[in-house]
């Protein structure tokens, strides 16, 4: 390699991490840990190809920026990029979302509706937490990545379509074949490469990195000017495990931002709860109910009202760090009456834990 291509490809590199001068500030990929330069790598690796890619992550470890990075500095970046998110679309409108539907396809459809799928022609689609996706809509998915062809919901006519099928897990989707919840054949067809984005807690070198980039924009939506940031937080931050990864950072650094009265954030407005995983897993419900309700509102569609018991119970829960007895007081019930509901929907509190444990 000659010393301008090498350079040409250095840059090409940066602009991996960098982002593009069209791009917001907010789809940047930030880190220079060995962990984050891997996944630079891996999405150089495929960044010309049209090859569907499945990406790993927990939860708020940024699987979507990896997506988008993968569209919009590919060669289908002129076209668009749609995205699903599997987890928070009802089963009953998640292939409608998906395919599109005709007119009088099912009680509600008035008019026909172009999906996401169409949408994205010669662009690319990012299926967020496609293992919730159910089994029906993933034979017709396996028919999109095979044929390049679907028919939209009450249609007959076969639609041809050209996309980048881009996936994302926080499980794995092997295991979740294992269990026959998740299609094998549809498995070896997306996931022909694979990206993984580690954990904020395995790259604590990019903390600083991070906290200096999202203090620099919350300082400036808020309208308020952060010089400093006492050494003894920022030890703080880079100390604490993070169960919730760079989303938890990002939100804690926007809540410090509001709470300062001066220009500097102090250890004392950062208030990390010990997350369990049930914790966790609330947490996330409560984030994937609220984008269904939101979804649902905004289609004049109708939840079932005991999932939206489900997600204001959750809500109150994480509002009131868990304190079931407060949690009731706010939604205006009894203590016994949103016990009850917990044990119902299967939501389980550290408090609600010790109280279903025997006596020793």
């Amino acid at each position: 390699m000659d010393k301008s291509t090498e350079m040409e490809a250095s840059d090409k590199a940066l602009d991996i991490k960098g982002g593009l001068r069209e791009e917001p500030e907010l789809w940047k990929i930030i880190g220079s840990s060995k962990e984050i330069k891997d996944v630079f790598k891996n999405i150089q690796t495929v960044l010309e190809s049209d090859v569907p890619v499945v990406i790993h992550g927990e939860t708020g470890t940024g699987k979507e920026l990896v997506a988008k990075a993968l569209h919009y500095r590919g060669p289908r970046r002129k076209y668009p990029l749609r995205t699903i998110n599997c987890a928070a679309i009802p089963e009953s409108l998640l292939e409608s979302e998906l395919l599109g539907h005709e007119k009088g396809a099912f009680t509600g459809a008035t008019q026909q509706r172009i999906g996401k799928l169409e949408l994205a022609n010669n662009g690319s689609l990012f299926l967020d937490e496609i293992s919730e996706m159910p089994l029906a809509i993933q034979s017709k998915i396996l028919r999109v990545v095979e044929e390049q062809v679907f028919e939209r919901v009450g249609g007959n006519s076969v639609i041809e379509t050209n996309v980048r099928i881009i996936s994302a897990s926080n499980v794995d989707l092997l295991e979740e074949v294992r269990l026959n919840r998740f299609r094998e054949d549809l498995y070896y067809r997306i996931a022909v490469f694979q990206i993984r984005v580690p954990p904020l807690r395995e790259r604590k070198n990019d903390i600083p990195e991070l906290v200096n980039c999202f203090v620099k924009r919350y300082s400036a939506l808020s309208g308020k000017t952060i010089k400093e940031i006492h050494t003894r937080t920022m030890d703080k931050l880079i100390n604490y495990d993070w169960p919730g990864n760079v989303r938890q950072l990002q939100n804690s650094i926007r809540r410090a931002i509001l709470l300062t009265r001066n220009d500097t954030l102090a250890p004392e407005h950062f208030d990390f709860p010990d997350l369990d995983g049930n914790a966790l897993k609330n947490i996330e419900s409560l984030e994937d109910g609220l984008s269904k309700l939101e979804v649902l509102l905004k289609r004049g569609g109708i939840i079932p009202l005991n999932e939206v018991e489900e997600i204001f119970i959750r809500q109150a829960l994480s509002v009131t760090k868990g304190n079931i007895t407060v949690a009731a007081e706010k939604l205006g019930i009894s203590r016994s009456t949103i016990y009850r509901k917990m044990q119902e929907l299967g939501i389980r509190t550290e408090e609600s834990q010790a109280e279903d444990s025997p006596p020793h």
